[in-house]
């Protein structure tokens, strides 16, 4: 059964100003250890951009299925949004994320990514 669904929408325009005024500064503030080992392996900024910009969607909408705010004792760092060796994005929950959505009886977390030149969008279902 369905307990939450959650979309965002991310501009790139904006994650790329902020990754070029802050770097490696705000990749450690928004990513977990793993998702920093999978950014490692994006050669250009682009695609690093990309990275950031869709994990960040990503981390928005797991946000509205847990009914809660990344400032409301959600931390980034806490959702991994990670990909399988196809390239197929899975969340895992870490900490106090993992605990609210256990308390929530959300057991299985489906995450979808798209994204265009300007924007990243994610939706995520959470069962």
């Amino acid at each position: 059964m369905i307990q939450g669904i959650g979309i965002d929408s991310v501009d790139k325009i904006r994650v790329s100003e902020i990754f070029s005024k802050y770097g490696e500064r705000f990749q450690e503030k928004i990513l977990s250890h793993d998702e920093r080992k999978e950014i490692v392996m994006k050669l250009t900024d682009s695609s690093k951009i990309r990275y950031l910009s869709n994990n960040f969607a990503g981390k928005e909408a797991l946000s509205k299925v847990l009914g809660l705010g990344i400032s409301e004792g959600i931390s980034l760092k806490e959702i991994e949004i990670l990909r399988n060796s196809q390239g197929k994005p899975y969340i895992n929950l870490l900490g106090r994320t993992k605990e609210i959505a256990k308390s929530l009886n959300i057991q299985k977390l489906m995450i979808s990514i798209t994204d265009t030149q300007d924007i990243s969008t994610a939706f995520v279902i959470g069962e």
